[in-house]
């Protein structure tokens, strides 16, 4: 099924988006999400090189993608899309992939980089919105104190800091989805949480904030230059507005409260301190301009 519609029925696509502090409950988002994908059903005749007649035997029998066990379906994740049936193949087990998998520290595959690959811009406008809506729950409930649901957590054989993951992630995803980087990030300094202060910290070392991937799967090949230079704009505009709202000042501040209340993020403070100062990033007002227009333009 072609997600590509002609210009003239393609709704008009924002830009970038807010972030949403009031979604719904992330089991409503999640059951709109199975029924948005429900239309798309796998192809079979899988590539012979990639897998047995018996591995594309246990994914056809697997049944209902709502209760498929991750064991059935994974192997789609570790092999190029088009030799497991495309693009409506990933799609028919987005939503369960995305329950299973999104926080399996031992799978280590994020669906939304599969998505990206993919040309996730260019999804008709309600499948890129029920995503939004479900990881802005997740979002909410998540630096709120609560559980990632309705994502599933395996953290076995890892000695990974669980919470530090979980919450990059999430962050992740939401940036991947176009949610306002400036907007997003104010959103969790004003947050008060331990996990929102943690997360903030955390990502002033990292040296970019949205990932381009390795390869792209596109319905016109000729897409993919503007597809690149779309997620590098959005990866700028991301580090900027990072910067922009945790100052140096603000992050002094932080370290103030920390060393009375929660030495451990103070340490952590104290820690990213000699990378994060060689990491430090803006743009000017018209760099910022002409950065909203690539991504604009990778829309189209």
């Amino acid at each position: 099924m072609k997600h590509l519609e002609r210009p003239s029925e393609r709704q008009v696509e924002q830009t970038l988006y807010r972030f949403d502090r009031n979604p719904p409950d992330a089991g409503r988002c999640l059951s709109h999400l199975y029924a948005i994908f429900s239309r798309y059903r796998p192809n079979w005749g899988w590539c012979r090189q990639c897998f047995t007649p018996e591995e594309e035997a246990r994914t056809r029998n697997a049944g209902d993608p709502r209760r498929a066990a991750l064991e059935s379906f994974a192997q789609i994740y570790f092999e190029h899309p088009n030799c497991s049936g495309g693009r409506d193949t990933f799609l028919h087990w987005l939503p369960r992939g995305l329950e299973l998998t999104f926080l399996n520290f031992e799978n280590d595959y994020f669906p939304m980089e599969g998505a990206m690959r993919l040309g996730l811009w260019r999804w008709p406008k309600e499948e890129q919105d029920g995503l939004r809506a479900l990881f802005s729950s997740v979002a909410s409930t998540w630096f709120d104190g609560g559980d990632p649901v309705p994502f599933e957590p395996v953290m076995r054989k890892s000695g990974r800091d669980m919470d530090s993951y979980i919450s990059a992630r999430i962050v992740e995803a939401l940036l991947m989805l176009r949610v306002d980087p400036f907007d997003l990030f104010s959103w969790l300094a004003r947050a008060k949480s331990t996990r929102a202060r943690a997360v903030l910290v955390d990502l002033t070392i990292h040296e970019h904030l949205v990932d381009e991937a390795a390869y792209y799967v596109l319905d016109d090949a000729t897409d993919e230059p503007l597809l690149r230079n779309g997620i590098r704009a959005l990866d700028r505009l991301a580090l900027d507005a990072f910067a922009r709202i945790v100052t140096d000042d603000r992050l002094m501040r932080l370290w103030a409260w920390a060393d009375r209340e929660d030495r451990a993020l103070g340490r952590r403070i104290e820690d990213t301190e000699p990378l994060r100062m060689q990491r430090a990033f803006r743009l000017t007002a018209t760099e910022r301009r002409r950065d909203r227009a690539t991504v604009r333009a990778a829309l189209a």
